[in-house]
């Protein structure tokens, strides 16, 4: 048998091309709220546009989603 197909590590390193595509939308939606929260504070023009940014990213998301169930 294999040993890597109880690795999790193993499986994240050989996920599909759909599937990372959908985690890096994530984590970039995730960051962009955090330097957004981070901005409000610091300068408020910075917050502004990363908040946008992840409004975008979490549509972008979910359009890619939709298509990527239908291919």
């Amino acid at each position: 048998t294999n040993q890597h197909n109880s690795c999790p590590v193993y499986d994240l390193l050989n996920m599909s091309i759909k599937s990372f595509h959908i985690f890096f939308i994530i984590i970039s939606a995730i960051l962009s709220f955090g330097v957004g929260f981070w901005g409000i504070n610091q300068s408020p023009m910075i917050g502004i546009v990363s908040f946008i940014g992840g409004i975008v990213l979490v549509y972008y998301g979910i359009q890619v989603y939709k298509k990527f169930r239908t291919i």
